[in-house]
């Protein structure tokens, strides 16, 4: 059976799907009152939408993407992009990551974080998390510079880790069913 994520502040629930080694399939759930995500990339994974039910607006740098039920949809490695619920009713779509990376550890702590009361008002882990996590997620936002924010965790990256944050919690991970 597959497991449950669920961010209570931006409103989103993901289903993990099992699948192969080479990728990370879920299905996403939101609302229309959902917090988008902000500008951002993934230097190494291939963001692929299947829209299942609803509307969702891909942006891609400055080019907006409507997609309906049945549309699909790849933003390619390296490409700033968001998302979200621009219908009129719940969007429920299939986002798959090739290869997954360190992305199924970014939604467990994305999700574990804002259930623990712990997120920003945006649903985000604080700031020293992503510090401590920006290695193995590889996902940066649209803007700074991906050197400038990397040279920044760095540096910041021993600091969050004197002050607890780790890279991935054992306690928020769902069972790998793989």
């Amino acid at each position: 059976m597959p497991d449950m994520l669920e961010n209570p502040v931006t409103k989103e629930r993901m289903v993990v799907h099992p699948g192969e080694l080479d990728v990370l399939r879920l299905e996403v759930q939101a609302p229309v009152e959902m917090i988008r995500p902000p500008l951002h990339l993934h230097r190494g994974q291939r963001e692929h939408f299947d829209v299942l039910e609803g509307e969702v607006t891909v942006q891609v740098r400055k080019n907006l993407h409507v997609l309906g039920a049945g549309a699909s949809f790849a933003v390619e490695p390296g490409a700033p992009h968001t998302w979200w619920n621009s219908g009129t009713g719940e969007l429920r779509m299939l986002a798959e990551f090739r290869p997954p990376g360190g992305m199924r550890s970014f939604f467990e702590t994305f999700c574990g974080i804002a259930q623990e009361g712990r997120a920003n008002s945006q649903g985000g882990p604080p700031f020293l998390q992503v510090a401590a996590s920006a290695r193995l997620w590889d996902s940066y936002l649209g803007g700074p510079p991906v050197a400038m924010q990397r040279a920044l965790f760095a540096v910041l990256g021993p600091l969050a880790r004197l002050r607890g944050y780790r890279a991935s919690y054992d306690r928020f991970r769902v069972h790998d069913t793989r």
